[in-house]
């Protein structure tokens, strides 16, 4: 309901019929006004804009009809990298056109919940395509496990599923974050000790330039 009121009597009011799905006034002056302009403003859709609406989208269409129809196949690939205390595997597909695409990562050939998973929005490249990621971090022990990961993409571009694996046992990746904190750890102890080694031997040097260089008390004959 809609109306308006001056000095607390109501000029017009409208009502909304659920009914019939139309306006409706108590004042048969106003009601034959309301649907006089609704009568023109719908005889101006019809006979203006929605002509001149198809008429702009067949125009567009027609010009871009290269851009609309394009199909651009995505590049699909795994990216791994070694974090404390396990890993984080990424899902890529970049360079796909148009933007809709189905990506999903499988454990074991079933999906991962996307609560495990972080990103997943689809976001424009320089170049005019798009590209879309999903990260799913992995523990030094569900690495121990060997799972199966798979990356599935389903595109427009595609006739079939395109399907990527990697298996943690297999790869360089997996090998680097099972041994990346022993590593690390070593490398540390070693220079630790390098400068412990170090600085000891400094000292001795020190003290025995000291020796060298300090007069021997000799007696004097009585």
């Amino acid at each position: 309901m809609a109306g308006d009121a001056c000095d607390g009597i109501d000029v017009d009011r409208f009502h909304y019929n659920m009914t019939h799905y139309a306006y409706s006034t108590g004042n048969t002056i106003l009601q034959l006004q309301f649907n006089e302009i609704e009568f023109i403003h719908e005889k101006i859709t019809q006979t203006f804009h929605l002509p001149a609406c198809v008429k702009g989208l067949k125009y567009l269409l027609k010009k871009e009809k290269k851009l609309v129809l394009c199909r651009v196949c995505p590049r699909v690939r795994f990216i791994t990298k070694a974090v404390p205390g396990g890993a984080q595997v990424s899902c890529l597909a970049t360079d796909f056109y148009p933007r809709h695409i189905n990506l999903t990562l499988l454990r074991d050939g079933q999906a991962v919940a996307e609560q495990e998973l972080t990103g997943g929005a689809v976001l424009p490249n320089m170049n005019g395509l798009y590209q879309v990621r999903k990260t799913l971090d992995i523990t030094s022990k569900e690495l121990r496990e060997r799972h199966n990961y798979t990356c599935t993409a389903s595109h427009l571009s595609m006739d079939n599923r395109l399907d990527i694996s990697w298996q943690p046992e297999f790869s360089r990746e997996h090998r680097l974050t099972i041994l990346s904190s022993s590593v690390v750890l070593m490398v540390m102890t070693v220079m630790v000790l390098s400068i412990v080694m170090c600085v000891t031997w400094v000292r001795k040097c020190a003290d025995s330039r000291s020796a060298l260089q300090k007069p021997a008390n000799i007696d004097a004959p009585p």
